[in-house]
């Protein structure tokens, strides 16, 4: 019998082909809406600009100042009518999201209700990334401390597969 155990590397491998093959058609399609032409920029995640005090519009001008080309929201859990507001007073556009709780509630974890939760936070994060424009949500799938290999991995393929459809009718990549 041959040793059938994927390292983090040959995982890491798979789910980046997943993904990219996910978003063939979007690209494929060219149209304005769904086009990835033009939409690689120099980004951050919110969390990531340093100040205290300001607005949602302030970090948004403050990052733009600093050279930024766009800009990742936290997700779930945006205030996207604040988000668009500061897409509007900076210029400065939302490219995509970072999942806030995926280390906490783990599509990998051996409770159902638990990749129940974390299933409704994904979508939840697709439809507030599409609400302010953005093309993609960052997905860390789990934690490799939830079981064994063989079991975590199709505990995560299985519930990220249920948000599949919902991300391609808003046109949102999830990104592992």
């Amino acid at each position: 019998m041959t040793n059938t155990r994927l390292n983090r590397r040959q995982v890491l491998q798979a789910t980046a082909a997943i993904s990219a093959t996910a978003a063939l058609p979007l690209a494929a399609a060219d149209s304005p809406t769904t086009s990835l032409k033009g939409r690689l920029y120099k980004t951050l995640k919110i969390g990531m600009v340093g100040l205290k005090g300001g607005t949602l519009t302030d970090k948004f001008k403050l990052a733009k100042a600093a050279g930024f080309g766009a800009i990742e929201i936290s997700c779930p859990g945006a205030n996207v009518a604040d988000t668009k507001k500061a897409i509007a007073d900076s210029g400065l556009p939302v490219d995509g999201s970072v999942g806030n709780t995926h280390w906490q509630v783990r599509h990998t974890h051996e409770d159902a209700a638990v990749r129940g939760k974390a299933l409704e936070h994904l979508q939840r994060s697709l439809i507030e990334t599409e609400a302010v424009g953005g093309k993609t949500c960052l997905l860390v799938v789990g934690h490799g401390n939830d079981g064994p290999e063989e079991e975590i991995w199709k505990r995560s393929v299985d519930n990220i597969a249920l948000a599949l459809p919902l991300a391609g009718e808003l046109g949102v990549s999830i990104v592992v």
